[in-house]
């Protein structure tokens, strides 16, 4: 159990924030197809998850736990509602920082998921070493940056040509955090 978080509650629906399993592999791609088709805010396109398979998901999993990355689900009603992954540098000069992606589906926005998992998440990346969180989002992304200004990051600069989407560049903001 890790700072209370083996039960959540959030909006009258019960949520239990986890580190990934293998088994998770068939939860965690139905919720990728849900939010890289509900927003162009991710890295990740519908087109990257529809190229993808269960087998694809537990390699990804596999991975995860193989390099010691700290990846948090929420799961409520039998499904994942929101994911916070924390990728972790293995050389030795950088191994005190970590990569930051965080995703929540749409229809869960504003409900207080999002900050339960980077808590959880922080919390696991505190305990394996990790003093510094980098993070980079669309520059147009003023709902995440709000977020993340809120838990404490400050914005490190800009980034040019951080998405390519329908034919355009978009630039990012890249967002730092000593935890």
């Amino acid at each position: 159990m890790k700072s209370g978080f083996s039960h959540g509650r959030i909006a009258s629906m019960d949520t239990d924030y986890r580190l990934v399993r293998t088994g998770d592999a068939p939860l965690l791609l139905d919720f990728m197809r849900q939010v890289a088709g509900d927003t162009d805010n991710l890295a990740t396109s519908i087109a990257d998850i529809d190229a993808m398979d269960v087998k694809d998901e537990e390699l990804f999993i596999a991975e995860l736990k193989r390099a010691m990355d700290v990846f948090v689900l929420a799961i409520a009603d039998e499904k994942v509602i929101g994911t916070c992954e924390i990728r972790m540098s293995r050389r030795l000069r950088t191994k005190h920082r970590g990569e930051l992606a965080i995703a929540v589906r749409k229809e869960f926005w504003g409900k207080g998921v999002a900050g339960h998992l980077l808590e959880f998440a922080i919390d696991e990346a505190k305990e394996r070493g990790v003093t510094k969180l980098n993070l980079e989002t669309r520059i147009d992304n003023e709902r995440a940056k709000a977020f993340f200004a809120k838990n404490g990051f400050v914005s490190e600069g800009n980034d040019s040509e951080l998405l390519f989407i329908d034919g355009e560049y978009i630039d990012g903001e890249r967002f730092g955090k000593i935890i």
